[in-house]
């Protein structure tokens, strides 16, 4: 579970844990993830920085050495900025590059890492973690928007090249939910779905066998983006009194 120190991923984990299944989270901030480990007996920590690939397969390596029947991955590192390209002076390029590396290139490197070890099992599962901003945009938030539509695109065809073999890739697709990933804005943002509750729908579409879970006003959105794209994009992007 990449990203499992807070929001999400700590949820995520949490739940599976509740089922009996041993979880290993891991992140790049070591205090948030013993933190969660901690409040769960036996779960593992394991520090990575997915924008690193080098880190990433140094990780899958460990794993599989201690772990030979790992049978799971799910990628849910994300993080996110708002980026105003009016401005008069150009983004931080570090910035735009750290959020494509944890979001994009991170989720790819992952899932290349450990899909060996997930074939080899008689049954795995390689989950992804989108958001309902790769249907629809957030204008305030364009490359976190286009690293989410790229993982939906990765995921489909990731599904369609492991189709017939062990692993079922999945893509669990999130609406705004209240976590940390907001915690660098200056306003909450508006009709965020409580963690908990997003946490069970989730769990929901994964025990229902499905491929694509679009959660609550997600599910809005995948519909919006096929029949009234423009409509939709200027309702996700009304301005905020």
């Amino acid at each position: 579970m990449t990203g499992g120190g807070s929001g999400i991923g700590a949820a995520l984990a949490g739940a599976l844990h509740a089922r009996g299944t041993k979880v290993i989270v891991a992140g790049r901030t070591a205090e948030k993830l013993e933190a969660v480990a901690a409040q769960h007996p036996r779960m593992e920590a394991e520090i990575v920085d997915v924008a690193d690939p080098q880190q990433v397969y140094a990780l899958a390596e460990r794993v599989a050495a201690r772990h030979p029947g790992l049978d799971a991955v799910i990628n849910n590192a994300g993080v996110q900025t708002l980026f105003d390209f009016t401005a008069a002076n150009p983004a931080d390029a570090a910035l735009i590059d750290r959020e494509i590396a944890v979001n994009l290139s991170g989720l790819i490197h992952v899932s290349n890492a450990f899909l060996p070890l997930l074939k080899r099992q008689a049954s795995a599962s390689l989950v992804h973690v989108g958001s309902g901003l790769g249907y629809v945009p957030l204008a305030s938030a364009p490359v976190y928007s286009a690293t989410k539509a790229a993982v939906h695109s990765f995921t489909i065809s990731l599904r369609r090249q492991l189709a017939g073999s062990a692993v079922r890739v999945v893509e669990i697709i999130p609406p705004v939910v209240e976590t940390e990933l907001h915690r660098g804005q200056t306003r909450k943002p508006p009709r965020a779905m409580r963690l908990d509750a997003f946490t069970s729908a989730a769990f929901a579409g994964l025990d229902a066998g499905r491929e694509e879970i679009p959660v609550g006003l997600a599910k809005v959105l995948r519909t919006a983006s096929r029949v009234a794209p423009g409509l939709f994009l200027n309702i996700v992007n009304k301005p905020r009194g």
